[in-house]
């Protein structure tokens, strides 16, 4: 195993041992609040009582031991890692200077290797124009003398000089090569001959040295890595790897040490080791703290403890003790609709004479809106209008209109009443004193009546305006009594905003528009509705008029 490897074991180990020894103390510490809630009188432990924390004890000492093993391993783990990054450094130092001697050697070769191509491509030159001028002066008969003081003795090297029969062999290979050069000299005279020879042979000669210089250099360069350098590099790196042998096995020496010293301290924790002398309370283990449990004792000492504590037993029954729900709760769950709700049946369940909403609305108007231009004819926001008509179906007991949320949104509290008056079951004047009262309006009388034509005691009328205004009188007494006490309530205070019609130009011929198909709707005949329009306008308009004439009639 290497040693990188055992830094991963060392940090993987210590890990291990941190996560017990967290879990461990997670454990603890849960069990002694579990011990404390469950005395909490604070009285003295019972024999199981004081067993137990000193379990737990011995588990808490457990697991510091394991946290001190695995805070060691860690350090070990780090004092190894560190120990291998500088080690490896050497390494690659020792690899990197053998590498460098090795690319010098190879540089060097591949200059060798030209230098002795060099060389013998030059003299190969001088031997085929020796070769060539020794023929010629064969064939023209004259004497044969050195080429230009210089013979092949003057190229030996370690190796030797290229012989004459190596000469030949290579005049021959050269063939095609040679007879090229000689037809371009086929007119040359045996001077230029010679002086080629001569110039070729120095060159050759240069192209020797060279070589002879480089082949010197790199076999003194391989001579020092060889002989000098790389023993020293091989040394090295065997003493290294001895080093680092000799560190890991004292690692794992330190390794296998702490491990038994954790593995003793937790025997200790567990058994003690009795070192006290003579008389003197021997430690005990666990096995011992459990034995010294004692049921009888602890059971003895619950009962006492509950007899003074308990007191008289009383053995009456439970009373029922209802839930006490918030106000708005009460409401959603027991909510009183009145939208869509007979009046009759509203009114008999509220205990109310008039409905709330009518009430509480005419007052909102009656304080803050008898001036507003166009009151009941404007409508409010539909969203809003929505709104306030919930509330007042869940309970109309519990709607302030006078709230600053709906001070200044009249025209919603007005679209609020006409809505509810609109929905009634059988409309708010019911059908067969509708009729009897819409029977004083025939479809044939004129609209567009002067105010003082339809006021009481005024004119040659007077008999017939008597007659509405008994007859109408008659049709409201004979309502129900809801019904009738609703209408009185309504008209009174439609009599207070046409009175302030200077401000908010609502007279009783506007109300009369606004009011008329709300208070008696039209028939179900398309063709006859907007006749009745215009006939239960004309009735609210009357009765406007002549309002204290006709209920103080009733």
């Amino acid at each position: 195993m290497s040693c990188k490897e055992t830094v991963a074991f060392f940090k993987n180990r210590a890990k291990v041992e941190e996560d017990y020894s967290r879990s461990m103390q997670k454990l603890v510490q849960t069990t002694l609040k579990t011990m404390d809630h469950s005395r909490p009188g604070g009285g003295p432990l019972n024999t199981q009582q004081a067993a137990w924390q000193r379990l737990v004890e011995v588990h808490e000492t457990l697991a510091s031991n394991r946290m001190k093993f695995s805070i060691t391993l860690h350090e070990m783990s780090e004092y190894l890692n560190n120990y291998v990054k500088s080690k490896e450094s050497v390494r690659r130092k020792l690899k990197d200077t053998e590498q460098r001697y090795q690319k010098a050697i190879e540089e060097t070769e591949t200059l060798l290797e030209k230098a002795r191509s060099k060389y013998e491509v030059q003299s190969g030159e001088w031997e085929r124009l020796l070769v060539k001028s020794g023929n010629s002066k064969t064939e023209s008969g004259a004497p044969i003398s050195g080429g230009g003081g210089m013979t092949s003795a003057s190229f030996s090297h370690g190796g030797g000089a290229p012989n004459s029969m190596n000469a030949i062999s290579k005049t021959k290979n050269v063939g095609s090569a040679v007879s090229g050069i000689f037809s371009k000299h086929k007119g040359s005279t045996q001077e230029s001959l010679e002086r080629m020879g001569q110039e070729a042979g120095v060159k050759a000669k240069v192209a020797n040295e060279g070589y002879k210089r480089l082949l010197n250099q790199t076999n003194a360069m391989r001579r020092d890595f060889y002989d000098v350098q790389l023993p020293k590099i091989l040394a090295s790196v065997m003493g290294l790897i001895e080093e680092v042998d000799q560190f890991l096995k004292f690692s794992l020496g330190k390794y296998a040490y702490t491990y038994e010293s954790a593995v003793l301290a937790d025997a200790i924790t567990l058994k003690p080791i009795d070192t006290s002398g003579e008389g003197a309370a021997a430690p005990v283990g666990m096995v011992e703290m459990v034995g010294g449990i004692d049921t009888k004792t602890d059971l003895d000492a619950y009962l006492q403890i509950t007899a003074r504590s308990g007191g008289r037993i009383n053995r009456s029954s439970i009373p029922y003790k209802e839930y006490e729900m918030s106000t708005r709760a009460r409401l959603y769950a027991n909510p009183r609709p009145i939208f869509g709700v007979p009046l009759d049946v509203q009114l008999s369940r509220d205990k109310h004479p008039v409905p709330m909403i009518l009430a509480k609305c005419a007052d909102a108007v009656e304080a803050f809106g008898l001036q507003n231009e166009g009151i009941y004819r404007q409508s409010g926001q539909s969203s809003q209008v929505n709104k306030l008509r919930n509330e007042f179906d869940l309970d109309a007991e519990h709607v302030d209109l006078r709230s600053n949320a709906y001070v200044g949104d009249i025209n919603t509290i007005t679209s609020v009443l006409k809505m509810y008056l609109r929905e009634l079951p059988g409309g708010l004047v019911p059908p067969s004193q509708r009729t009897a009262m819409l029977s004083f309006f025939p479809a044939g009388e004129p609209d567009n009546v002067p105010p003082e034509m339809t006021a009481y005691s005024h004119g040659d009328d007077e008999l017939e305006m008597a007659q509405k205004v008994s007859g109408l009188a008659e049709a409201i007494r004979n309502m129900p009594v809801p019904n009738r006490n609703t209408v009185a309530y309504l008209f009174a205070h439609l009599d207070k905003v046409q009175a302030f019609q200077e401000f908010n130009m609502m007279n009783s011929e506007n109300l009369g528009i606004v009011f008329g198909p709300t208070i008696a709707p039209p028939g179900n005949s398309p063709a006859d509705a907007a006749v009745d329009i215009r006939r239960s306008t004309k009735l609210v308009r009357f009765i406007l008029d002549n309002r204290r004439a006709i209920f103080e009639a009733i």
